[in-house]
């Protein structure tokens, strides 16, 4: 199989972790409020996208890419901020 898509299966599984943990959240605190399975699938697909995406740009390591699709789009931002500080020396 394609690395590439180890490393989106990686960010999946992490975001999955991050959403349910989010779901089990919601329900413990606000019992009024509609939980949306259509924002519980999406934020997974979005986990697979950027596990993938920082398997690119970083390295091809699967234990990043599952971090990278738990913390979701943080870690991009973080990333970001990091090369931005090293091309300003």
């Amino acid at each position: 199989m394609d690395p590439l898509l180890y490393s989106a299966l990686f960010g999946l599984i992490g975001g999955t972790a991050r959403a349910l943990i989010g779901f089990m959240k919601h329900y413990r605190v606000s019992k009024k409020k509609k939980f949306s399975i259509n924002y519980f699938l999406f934020s997974i697909l979005i986990a697979g996208f950027i596990g993938m995406f920082v398997s690119l740009v970083v390295t091809s390591s699967y234990s990043l890419s599952l971090i990278s699709g738990y913390v979701g789009i943080d870690i991009v931002e973080n990333l970001i901020k990091i090369y931005k500080k090293k091309l300003d020396f």
